[in-house]
């Protein structure tokens, strides 16, 4: 009768914990599927912000060569022509307007390269990491 009783109750157990299981890989998955839902919306925005930094990096670069050719050639013998300086110091003033046209860009170019591509991923993944260090059981 004992042998009976034991039989009865592991259908039980064995149930409860195939339950149990399932119900954390369950979990376990609708977190999963959570965290790529949140890292997939920030990677549309994130899309945007690198197109933009790549129109600021490639503007940056244009300014520049710009700033080479241009001063070469067409600007420098306009500047000889109507302020009749030496050539030297016509080519000194473009290069010194184009070259701060090309830092004022690289700074705006930097300062939009500082910005995170996925803080709302990231801090749920900080939040993440403070809960496991709080809720861990320390009698394993």
């Amino acid at each position: 009768m004992a042998c009976a009783a034991v039989d009865g109750e592991s259908p039980n157990v064995k149930s409860s914990a195939a339950d149990s299981i399932q119900a954390w890989i369950a979990s376990f998955l609708r977190y999963l599927e959570l965290r790529l839902q949140l890292l997939g919306l920030e990677a549309r925005e994130a899309g945007l912000h690198l197109l933009i930094l790549s129109l600021l990096l490639v503007s940056m670069l244009v300014c520049f060569t710009g700033c080479l050719l241009l001063l070469i050639v067409f600007l420098l013998y306009l500047m000889t022509l109507i302020l009749h300086w030496a050539w030297g110091w016509c080519a000194l003033a473009l290069a010194a307007v184009l070259f701060l046209t090309s830092i004022v860009i690289g700074i705006i170019f930097r300062f939009r390269l500082a910005k995170a591509l996925f803080p709302f991923t990231l801090a749920e993944f900080r939040k993440d990491r403070q809960w496991l260090k709080h809720d861990t059981p320390t009698n394993v």
